[in-house]
């Protein structure tokens, strides 16, 4: 293999890395071989070419690979999350989805970090929900065994990217870490809704995750600008389904019979402001947009387990998870044993 020089040098050319390539210089980053000068000119010069399908997808190899792993049982499980940078300022949609989705009986296992690109990550909003969202490997495993439900705090399961991590922040500036970030579920999930900053990468991930294996995925992007499925504007849906990646699809903010709204509708802020909004979901008591933008992402997310074959039935099981406190339930319960196993010696 060439040195890294070479791998820089090839970059500037805007050439493309050979899959081997890629590994070997990401591997070298995040083994702490590269200094902080020579890793910055790396991840620059791959946003300036522009990054390839294979070469993310060799990337994600090295980043899961270096990941620590989560070992439960991922049959039906889902992950929903958003690559961020939308900078959209709207509430914790996935993270309230996410009760949602485990209040219909799908298991759960959420991978998130704290606020980057906004003013509340999913892992700032689930502490203020009374959730212990930094659990270590063990006890999420246990976690995830008691209640179906599990939430990987991204930087104790990827130490790998400690070496990282002060350069992006360095940089101030997108790089195909925020593509790959939802693709590295420590559990190994092999079906996910994952949001992104824009409609070209979210065919690339789907195209990604079809080289990993994935089974089932929607990766999606709207037109609002939403790294999440949208009621204020038409959302462009890619499917991975049997080894296929679909065309992209519209769905249109009026789908389910779901009505037009704004943006302004679902803003959030603070995370003290996001567990408030999303307390009042769970309770059936926040505004109808609210509702409204947390069932149509948790039919998606629902739909996505493979439990239920059509996705008006997904749709149906969001709401009945929603009307009947099942998912206000969801949340009380992993409240409860997070903070539980936060607290416990084992």
């Amino acid at each position: 293999m060439e040195d890294f020089t070479y791998i820089l040098q090839k970059i500037t050319e805007k050439k493309e890395l050979l899959t081997e390539e890629a590994g070997f210089a990401l591997r070298q980053i995040v083994t702490g071989k590269v200094n902080p000068s020579r890793t910055a000119a790396f991840l620059y010069g791959m946003s300036c070419k522009g990054e390839t399908v294979e070469e993310l997808t060799a990337f994600v190899h090295v980043m899961r690979d270096a990941a620590v792993n989560v070992n439960v049982d991922t049959e039906s499980a889902i992950d929903l999350c958003g690559t961020g940078g939308d900078k959209s300022g709207t509430f914790n949609i996935s993270t309230a989805a996410m009760f949602v989705t485990a209040g219909a009986d799908v298991p759960v296992l959420k991978h998130g970090n704290a606020g980057v690109s906004s003013k509340s990550g999913s892992y700032d909003v689930l502490k203020c929900l009374g959730v212990h969202p930094d659990l270590p490997k063990e006890k999420v495993e246990n976690c995830f065994r008691e209640t179906g439900m599990a939430f990987m705090f991204a930087p104790l399961f990827h130490p790998a990217m400690a070496h990282v991590m002060p350069v992006r922040k360095e940089l101030g500036m997108r790089t195909f870490f925020n593509i790959m970030g939802p693709m590295l579920n420590p559990a190994g999930v092999r079906r996910q809704v994952i949001g992104a900053f824009s409609r070209e990468t979210a065919h690339n991930i789907v195209r990604i995750l079809l080289n990993l294996g994935t089974e089932f995925a929607y990766a999606v992007h709207a037109d609002d600008g939403l790294d999440e499925l949208s009621t204020t504007a038409p959302t462009h849906v890619y499917q991975l389904i049997d080894r296929n990646v679909t065309n992209s699809r519209i769905v249109h903010s009026g789908v389910f019979g779901l009505s037009q709204t704004t943006l302004q509708d679902l803003r959030g802020g603070s995370p003290e402001i996001n567990a408030e909004i999303i307390r009042a979901v769970l309770d059936d008591k926040a505004t109808r947009a609210q509702r409204e933008v947390v069932l149509l992402n948790a039919a998606f997310a629902i739909h996505t387990s493979g439990i239920y074959d059509d996705i008006q039935e997904a749709y149906y099981a969001a709401e009945e998870s929603l009307e009947s406190g099942n998912a206000r339930d969801a949340l009380n319960k992993f409240a409860i044993c997070t903070s539980d196993l936060h607290n416990s010696s084992i």
